[in-house]
């Protein structure tokens, strides 16, 4: 299939002669989904645009143009891209966001005399209003929930699909800043949330304080992620923890790593009573690793 090219200066999509495959978000920092566009359709980057969903037509933002969709997307039949957003989609989109806050404060109500931790995050509503999409977390049984929907669904007249999401999803749709200073990188940036385990902390020598390793969300924090594989690639240059090593003060043993300046802490001797110890800094290339059958 001929692919449209984007063009050099604004990213619009011209002189294809086929349909073409977009990334399409519909909250911010969210995750790209792909349609399929008419080979027609001028657009660009960040512009507004009409595709169809399963609940309906609906508003988003163009994040790539061209696309080249994965091939788990690829093995199915792709929505279409209906339109750029014109006034009236915009005008409509906006009311459509007002009325998604009216179906909060509904929510809360219907919840409100429940004794749960249930919470409603955010309500989504089509372009049409025929259809909602309720993000809600905590716990509550499954015939309080399904009530819940019914009775949401009545009150505002239109479809209501009530999702539950976890804590690292919540704090992602609340505004925020994180221990750095900067926004809060779930709501930023981060599409998905990648596996981050208390073993990338311990490799960083962060302190495992859970005020310094764990987010809003009360999970272990996502940036912990970023520079791990940076970490564990410089530690292969360095002596392992606990190894001895002979240094121009005599034989030691290495209790710590300062692995971005590639130095070592080294306790001298590595035996005997604690108080007899003491402790130096070493650049790891001054020190020689003992082999342990050494005698």
């Amino acid at each position: 299939m001929t692919q449209a090219q984007p063009d050099s200066n604004d990213g619009t999509a011209k002189d294809s002669a086929s349909p073409f495959t977009v990334g399409v978000r519909f909250q911010p920092a969210g995750k790209p989904y792909h349609f399929l566009a008419p080979a027609d359709l001028n657009i660009s980057t960040n512009d507004w645009i009409v595709v169809e969903t399963v609940y309906g037509e609906q508003v988003g933002q163009v994040t790539h143009l061209p696309q080249i969709a994965p091939e788990e997307v690829e093995s199915r039949k792709m929505r279409a891209v209906l339109r750029q957003a014109n006034g009236l989609d915009m005008a409509r989109y906006y009311v459509m966001q007002q009325r998604g806050e009216r179906l909060i404060d509904v929510a809360r109500e219907e919840i409100s005399s429940a004794k749960s931790d249930f919470k409603i995050v955010s309500a989504e509503f089509t372009l049409d209003g025929n259809s909602a999409i309720v993000l809600c977390t905590g716990n509550m049984s499954k015939k309080d929930f399904a009530l819940l929907r019914r009775r949401v669904a009545s009150r505002m007249n239109c479809r209501v699909e009530l999702r539950s999401i976890g804590p690292r999803d919540h704090a992602k749709s609340l505004d925020g800043y994180g221990v750095c200073g900067e926004c809060r990188c779930c709501g930023r940036f981060l599409c998905e949330f990648q596996a981050v385990s208390i073993r990338m902390a311990k490799d960083q020598s962060i302190s495992m304080a859970p005020s310094d390793i764990t987010g809003m969300c009360g999970r272990l924090r996502c940036c912990l992620a970023y520079e791990h594989q940076v970490y564990k690639d410089e530690a292969k240059e360095l002596p392992r923890l606990k190894s001895h090593v002979k240094t121009d003060r005599g034989i030691g043993r290495v209790i710590d790593l300062d692995i971005l300046k590639g130095d070592v802490i080294i306790e001298i001797p590595p035996d005997g009573p604690r108080r007899e110890r003491e402790r130096f800094r070493y650049p790891a290339e001054e020190v020689e690793v003992v082999p342990r059958n050494s005698g």
